[in-house]
């Protein structure tokens, strides 16, 4: 009976996700995964059908990894739903490539009318703690989050690219004020 391989399918996709959080999306190919490994290619493929495969269980990782990050934020003096933003601030500015992987890649298209968007269920729950959302329409509130999110991607890609210095604490306040604005748009003053 010939030896049990050491090279398992969690060993790989960490792997995977720690040479895609080091050096982008683009560095993911069955040679590099070997080389940190220290393998050849032919255990990948024998756990993987193919580098599409891996790729797509990465990107869940890291999507995995982005909400953990996110929630991990806490500052009692904050909503829920700000801390989680203030998380996904510092996940994008700490994690340069992951968030370029989630973010910026265009490796999963999204689609309002089949998808929910990276962290909607997560983000939209946390909404609910406030007193000014608690009541309003699943609808509603997936338009406001929609809204926010597209502001907070473009605060964090400059965040993580540094194109514009700014400080976090400047950060925080642009979202606070799109928040209000947002709300106060959709009718939901205090």
């Amino acid at each position: 009976m010939p030896p049990k391989s050491e090279i398992t399918q969690e060993k790989v996709l960490s792997a995977a996700f720690e040479l895609v959080r080091a050096q982008g999306l683009e560095a993911l190919t069955a040679r590099n995964v070997a080389h940190t490994l220290h393998c050849s290619t032919q255990p990948i493929y024998s756990l993987y059908n193919n580098i599409e495969e891996l790729k797509s269980n990465v990107y869940d990782k890291a999507a995995e990894f982005a909400r953990h990050s996110m929630v991990e934020y806490k500052d009692d003096a904050n909503s829920p739903a700000l801390n989680l933003t203030i998380g996904f601030l510092y996940f994008a500015q700490n994690e340069k490539q992951l968030f370029r992987t989630l973010y910026l890649s265009g490796y999963r298209q999204y689609d309002p009318h089949t998808d929910q968007f990276l962290g909607e269920e997560l983000t939209t729950s946390y909404m609910r703690y406030s007193k000014r959302l608690q009541d309003v329409s699943v609808e509603q509130l997936k338009r406001i989050f929609l809204k926010l999110t597209i502001y907070l991607i473009g605060i964090g890609t400059l965040l993580n690219s540094h194109t514009l210095e700014l400080d976090m604490n400047e950060a925080i306040e642009m979202i606070r004020e799109m928040y209000e604005m947002l709300l106060h748009k959709e009718g939901l003053t205090y």
